[in-house]
């Protein structure tokens, strides 16, 4: 018995004042205020199937409100947060509504996922397609007078296109941007980028596209 009681004592100074210490640390975290937060995030599409496209509300973002101390809540910042929805058991055809609540979000330790909006995203999985794209050149403008021009040629003039098979399978050709022909007198060439407004349509093969208009006088 004396010598438990030997070690109860031993260092009781030390013991007391780390006691004192874990009370007051308490205390001060019991009394410090909450606070809530909103955060702008992107949703992130987890376990997409090989050769398949998401599409739907890909570029969407979602409202997350976040509450804690208030401490925690002054550090984070929206990099520090996911919103995340997992494929691996979507089917392949049709739309699907996916539900999201606080379980989808991902935010740091001692912080509560109070909500998140939307409560749903609407999306669909659809096959990776790909295809050839004949290039054509697009212009503004026009030549001086007494001027006459060749059709532009366009070099490569094919490029290769993939994304989601709806979204490929119309396309037969892309244009370029504008090539400005105001008040041209003479042969030129120029680099032109691929002009289509689809986001979800990539050109893997990425090359540099080079215009050239052959001009000359009328006869």
């Amino acid at each position: 018995m004396g010598r438990y009681k030997d070690l109860l004592f031993e260092n009781w100074h030390l013991k007391l004042f780390s006691l004192i210490l874990a009370v007051g640390l308490w205390a001060l975290i019991s009394q410090e205020s909450t606070s809530e937060v909103f955060f702008q995030v992107p949703l992130e599409y987890q376990n997409v199937p090989p050769n398949t496209e998401v599409i739907g509300d890909t570029s969407k973002t979602v409202e997350v409100r976040l509450r804690g101390p208030s401490s925690l809540i002054r550090e984070i910042a929206a990099k520090d947060i996911a919103t995340v929805v997992d494929l691996d058991q979507m089917p392949r055809d049709g739309e699907k509504t996916l539900p999201l609540n606080p379980q989808h979000v991902h935010a740091p330790f001692g912080v509560d996922v109070v909500g998140v909006t939307p409560s749903s995203v609407r999306v669909s999985l659809e096959p990776t397609f790909t295809t050839m794209l004949r290039v054509l050149p697009q212009t503004t403008g026009r030549l001086a007078p007494g001027y006459e021009m060749q059709p532009i040629q366009v070099k490569p003039d094919s490029v290769r296109a993939e994304g989601p098979a709806s979204h490929i399978r119309p396309l037969v050709s892309v244009m370029t941007t504008s090539i400005d022909l105001s008040g041209r007198k003479a042969t030129f060439s120029q680099s032109v980028d691929l002009d289509l407004q689809d986001p979800l349509v990539r050109f893997p093969e990425a090359v540099p596209i080079r215009a050239e208009a052959i001009i000359r006088k009328k006869q």
